[in-house]
């Protein structure tokens, strides 16, 4: 029951998001092979055009027959690059979905997507024949409201080896061509101009010696479809629940207004063990979902450190400007500095070369953070975090208090309390700093005069952020952006109801056959 309410839920505060999703498929192929162990090797061949003003398409879901598909078994591919991050599906019942990652389908791009799979046990008893068995499948289907057009489709059932051509039958709908392959296998082939937005359900039976058994019975019918059963659930619930399910929206739309950045999706560091260790500070920020202006901050600390920036002006007027610099950078900070504009141009660099630099280090970041436990990782940063104060506090002399504070001022900038942290450290006087850190604060070298460390901390990140508010537009509102990009907000699976996958809802009514769930497309 809980599990409907929130379906319910995810329709009413997702479906604005959902309309942003749009895509068409020129060609659609499927060969479903019949294998004698009883199993169904299932490969698409999908080719995606996402289309103009649209999200990307950076997860796709395939649906799968029945919940005993082979996840390992799975692979994935764009254009012929592997696909690696493949997880169960959170959006359909029975199905995957392929994080594409690097190759996210972007506006007005075209790509073929390539996915296999083994689905067991997906043969049966045939109900007209007891020596025959049977096999029904329907391939993966997606969201009307959101797919574009119709395609050139074509299902290929391949039977299990040993089937002749007069042996053979097919159920309901008729096939358009049949074939023997060069290994001697039957093939039934339909193919038709179609939309891919409801199940294409079809029917094979052959010999039952073919394959292994003995061979199961077929299901008993339900009483009720499951597209039936799942509305009467949904009226009751609504009936009985009104007041719970207000509550419930107005509880959601609160959270959301306090909710932090979730950079990363759910899947990531679920089935994880240990601790990620080696996270620079701006990595570490993106992990416990900071804002991005914070996170582009630490970048420009990073950058002024290793000299390949240099800081001109304190405050809201402050900005930087390139030095030539680019020894030791990592691949973020190449991508800043490649971005920002010599300041003769006077202009910000273009929004979407600043998005794809935070987009390719949430990838970067997923990518460290598999096989990792994700909340145990958190945990150890903020602990970091948490001794680098300490480390300040009680150093002992101002001297030893300054030298720490710049070399951990990275660290302390992560924390969101920094500001309330800032007003609690001790309020000496040194001159100690390091020379980098001297030369950002105060743009010398020089060791003439002392600084307070609680205005320095103070002072510095008013700088930095003041610098990173001329040097890049709308940071705060790039993160919800991003986001979009690489965790987006999850809609409602329901058949129907708008959301970008489709439902589970094809009904096994016939020839004691398992019938195939789809869902796809985000």
């Amino acid at each position: 029951m809980v599990r409907v309410l929130l379906a319910a839920l995810a329709v009413i505060t997702t479906s604005a998001r959902a309309q942003n999703y749009g895509f068409s498929i020129p060609r659609f192929h499927c060969t479903a092979t019949v294998n004698q162990d009883n199993s169904l090797e299932i490969d698409y061949e999908i080719e995606f055009t996402c289309e103009a003003g649209c999200h990307p398409l950076d997860i796709i879901d395939i649906g799968f027959p029945t919940e005993d598909y082979d996840l390992e078994s799975i692979e994935a591919s764009v254009d012929g690059s592997p696909s690696k991050r493949i997880y169960p599906s959170t959006y359909i019942d029975n199905g995957v979905e392929v994080h594409l990652g690097n190759s996210t389908i972007y506006s007005g791009e075209n790509a073929v997507f390539r996915l296999s799979g083994i689905n067991r046990n997906m043969v049966f008893r045939d109900t007209e024949d007891d020596g025959y068995a049977s096999v029904e499948f329907s391939p993966t289907w997606f969201d009307g409201s959101f797919l574009r057009g119709s395609s050139e489709f074509t299902l290929v059932m391949v039977f299990p080896p040993g089937a002749l051509p007069g042996s053979v039958r097919y159920h309901e709908i008729p096939f358009t061509s049949s074939s023997v392959d060069s290994s001697g296998r039957v093939q039934y082939f339909w193919e038709a101009r179609r939309k891919i937005s409801e199940p294409f359900k079809v029917g094979i039976s052959f010999p039952a010696h073919l394959v292994a058994g003995p061979l199961s019975e077929r299901p008993s019918p339900p009483l009720l479809s499951p597209q039936a059963l799942g509305l009467l659930i949904t009226i009751c619930i609504v009936s009985l629940f009104s007041g719970l399910f207000i509550w419930a929206v107005v509880r959601s739309v609160r959270n959301a207004k306090k909710r932090r950045v979730s950079y990363l999706p759910p899947a990531i560091g679920v089935e994880g063990s240990g601790l990620r260790r080696g996270l620079t500070a701006p990595f570490a920020a993106l992990l416990l979902e900071e804002g991005l202006e914070k996170v582009f901050v630490l970048i420009l600390f990073g950058l002024l450190r290793k000299g390949a920036l240099q800081l001109i002006g304190s405050g809201p007027d402050a900005s930087v400007i390139k030095t030539g610099s680019g020894k030791g950078l990592r691949n973020y900070e190449r991508a800043i500095i490649d971005m920002l504009p010599d300041p003769e141009d006077q202009k910000y660099p273009p929004v979407d070369a600043v998005k794809k630099v935070f987009i390719d280090m949430i990838d970067e970041l997923q990518e460290k953070m598999e096989g990792f436990a994700i909340e145990e990782t958190r945990k150890y940063y903020r602990s970091i975090i948490s001794n680098a104060w300490k480390m300040v506090k009680e150093a002992g002399s101002p001297d030893k208090a300054a030298l720490i504070l710049a070399e951990r001022f990275g660290w302390l900038f992560v924390d969101d309390r920094f500001s309330s942290m800032v007003e609690v450290l001790p309020s000496v006087t040194t001159a100690a700093y390091p020379k980098w850190f001297r030369s950002i604060i105060f743009h010398t070298n020089t060791v003439s005069g002392g600084a307070n460390i609680t205005e320095v901390c103070s002072s510095l990140a008013g700088t930095l952020e003041g610098a990173a508010g001329r040097a890049v537009s709308s940071l705060a509102k790039l993160s919800s952006i991003v986001t979009s990009v690489t965790n987006p907000v999850p809609v409602s699976r329901s058949y129907g109801s708008g959301s970008r996958g489709s439902s589970c809802a094809c009904a096994c009514a016939c020839a004691g056959c398992a019938c195939a769930c789809a869902g796809g497309g985000r």
